[in-house]
């Protein structure tokens, strides 16, 4: 069995087009959630799901950081 360790992240994306109630097409939602840690984000677009998941695959110190930016 694999142990969750420093340089493991695991990310369960869960992904679901909601309608709308206006007549426009339905949108997309994701919901991310980073373990071990459990920190969970809600998204509207893919880019920003990847923008989230970069922030943990990057060298120690940088997400503290970026996070302080946002």
């Amino acid at each position: 069995m694999t142990s969750f360790g420093p340089d493991l992240h695991v990310f369960i994306i869960r992904a679901r087009r909601e309608p709308r109630e206006i007549a426009a097409p339905p949108e997309w939602r994701f919901w991310v959630e980073h373990h071990p840690g459990g920190e969970q984000r809600n998204f509207r677009d893919f880019p920003a799901v990847l923008g989230f998941i970069g922030l943990y695959l990057t060298e120690p110190g940088v997400r503290e950081a970026r996070q302080e930016e946002q």
